[in-house]
This record gives structure tokens, C-alpha cells and sequence, in this order.
């Protein structure tokens, strides 16, 4: 596949450092990536460009992880969301059908990339 079969993924992070960190990976895997620090930007960017993946963290700026995730889903039913949390477990409550999977902080590259390459087949 061409530059053109590059699989997309939305990144959001209230933390500049961390969408920065996940973009050089991602890319260095050969994905497609579009950064948001805010759930408002990332649902514009949804509308805009399609994504397949989101990974998005559990608290924003202006609004939850859980909350977006299914505000994307609605936009995007196709979209596959991962949530991102430093917290040890979380109630998913109304999104739980919205989340496919957890990645708990600090995440690892090689796991990120891992579930990322199992989740976009």
C-alpha cells in the first residue's frame, strides 16, 4: 500500500508533551496521525478526517474521555476508540460500548504499537 493506505489515528491529550511524544511514534510506525488537546477540536477534526482510531485520554480539559468517545462514536460509528488513563480502574458506566480497549499511564510504546497493529488489521 501507498501513502494513501496509511491507517489514520486521532490522538488527544490535554498534554502537549505526551500527543508529541505518541506522534513521533506512531509515525516512525508508519501511521497516519492527527493531534487534539481539547474533545471539542478532536470532534471537528473527526468531521473533517476520518480517523479509524482514537486514542484518547480519560481527562481533558473540557470534557472526559468517556464522554468523547462516545460523541465520536456517534459522529464515526466505525471509529475505534482507546481510552488512555493513569488511574488503576475506571467505570466506563453508558461508554463502555463506545470503549474498546484501556491503556493505563505511563504507556508503553511497544504495547501502545502492539495494540495498535491488533486493533487496525
Amino acid at each position: 500500500g501507498g501513502p494513501l493506505m496509511a491507517k489514520s489515528i486521532l490522538l488527544v491529550d490535554d498534554d502537549a508533551h505526551i500527543l508529541e511524544t505518541a506522534e513521533d511514534i506512531l509515525e516512525a510506525a508508519g501511521y497516519a496521525v492527527q493531534t487534539s488537546e481539547t474533545g471539542k477540536m478532536a470532534l471537528e477534526k473527526l468531521k473533517a478526517n476520518p480517523a479509524q482510531l482514537m486514542i484518547v485520554d480519560l481527562n481533558l480539559l473540557d470534557t472526559t474521555g468517556l464522554e468523547l468517545a462516545v460523541q465520536a462514536k456517534a459522529i464515526r460509528p466505525e471509529l475505534i476508540v482507546i481510552l488512555m488513563t493513569g488511574e488503576a480502574s475506571v467505570d466506563l458506566g453508558p461508554a463502555k460500548s463506545a470503549i474498546h480497549s484501556i491503556l493505563t499511564k505511563p504507556v508503553d510504546p511497544g504495547a501502545l504499537i502492539d495494540l495498535i497493529r491488533k486493533v487496525l488489521t
